[in-house]
């Protein structure tokens, strides 16, 4: 913007309260993208000569409206895609081959852990945090970690033939 806009923004800028004020619109939800199209309304007003016939709330109004009525349109389809993929998901058939994956590397976890360790990887695998872990077992993070790093060896020993691994899976 130039210095020209920027003060003549700077005086108008009530405009933008009134706008949300009137509208009923939450000053702290919709102030940033009122702001944008008030912006926009200021450049073009100064910049293009037949919007001057106008009163600047007008163009500024209309600006601030084609902000809010856009991010809500933005916002809805946002909303359908992430039921329609919540939905797709849910009524997905479950993968066979993906399930006995799951229940042979269990099974494999069970044969070289000890049952503390199963049942921190238990609830990993179910997709809990370390932070989530401590809290449920009331144990410290760095003890959960520990104890799972230990297991990740052992798992990995067992498949790579026991070859000495490090904790990224990558051969000593």
């Amino acid at each position: 913007m130039t210095e020209r806009q920027r003060r003549f923004a700077a005086q108008n800028h009530n405009l933008i309260y009134r706008y949300l004020h009137e509208k009923g619109w939450e000053v702290s939800e919709y102030y940033d993208i009122a702001a944008f199209g008030y912006l926009r309304a200021v450049r073009r007003y100064l910049t293009e000569p037949g919007l001057s016939l106008y009163a600047f709330s007008s163009i500024a109004w209309q600006a601030m409206t084609q902000s809010i009525t856009s991010f809500l349109r933005a916002e809805a389809r946002r909303k359908d895609a992430e039921r329609r993929y919540i939905s797709e998901a849910a009524s997905a058939a479950p993968d066979p081959f993906a399930e006995l994956e799951a229940r042979l590397l269990l099974h494999d976890l069970a044969a070289v852990s000890s049952r503390q360790q199963y049942a921190l990887a238990e609830m990993r695998l179910q997709g809990y945090t370390i932070a989530e872990i401590a809290l449920a077992q009331g144990m410290p993070k760095i003890r959960i970690r520990r104890l799972l790093k230990e297991l990740y060896r052992a798992y990995f020993q067992l498949y790579m033939g026991g070859e000495d691994i490090n904790c990224a899976g990558e051969k000593e």
